[in-house]
């Protein structure tokens, strides 16, 4: 397991994670203009919620320039910054020997609670379009409710972070659990932003 949170291994699963949420968000949003889904499941916005990927998102872009930008910067900043820890921690530094295990939940926890709901998203909206019972159904909710429901889904997953960590002792579990709050944290800015600042395009459900 300890390769999961080297250097190379951190670098490879946030290459896998980046690009598999970032790809799943765009196929989701696609499927989601297809029918008449978008006038069946409104959440007062659009679909992606993280401002950054919002117009790449609308305009369906499989590769875009902020992408492949974060993509980048993932990959060199987090597997040096694991080299450092390991470094340190060789060193004899206490209290450093975990630190690369923690960068490994923060964001192996924090990726699946994203790629998790766009998951959700693409099997809803696939039998919504395939499935003439599925045609029924209609939800609308407001930005701010949308927001709110989503760092609900956060909080849970940082409760479970929580306890597992404190059952288990693993940094992974720790790491997970701080990462999970901090994306809580952003999830209440974008919110403030996009709920002063409604737009009028529909949207579907939450993707992060």
């Amino acid at each position: 397991m300890d390769l999961l949170w080297s250097p190379v291994g951190i670098g490879v699963l946030w290459l896998v994670l980046h690009c598999a949420d970032y790809l799943l968000t765009i196929a989701t949003a696609r499927l989601k203009a297809r029918g008449e889904i978008g006038k069946r499941v409104e959440m007062g916005g659009s679909y992606e919620l993280n401002p950054l990927f919002v117009q790449a998102v609308e305009k369906g872009q499989w590769v875009s320039r902020r992408f492949v930008l974060t993509l980048v910067f993932g990959a060199l900043v987090l597997p040096l910054a694991v080299a450092y820890f390991d470094w340190v921690a060789e060193m004899g530094a206490e209290g450093i020997g975990g630190l690369s295990e923690a960068v490994c939940g923060a964001l192996v926890v924090t990726r699946f609670a994203v790629i998790s709901v766009h998951l959700q998203n693409l099997m809803l909206f696939r039998r919504m379009l395939h499935v003439p019972e599925a045609a029924i159904v209609s939800v609308r909710y407001d930005r701010g409710t949308v927001m709110m429901m989503t760092r609900a889904r956060k909080v849970e997953l940082a409760a479970f972070c929580a306890i597992t960590a404190l059952v288990s002792g693993r940094p992974f579990f720790v790491g997970g659990f701080v990462a999970t709050l901090g994306l809580v944290g952003m999830l209440f800015l974008w919110g403030r932003r996009q709920v002063s600042t409604p737009r009028a395009s529909s949207s579907s459900a939450p993707s992060a």
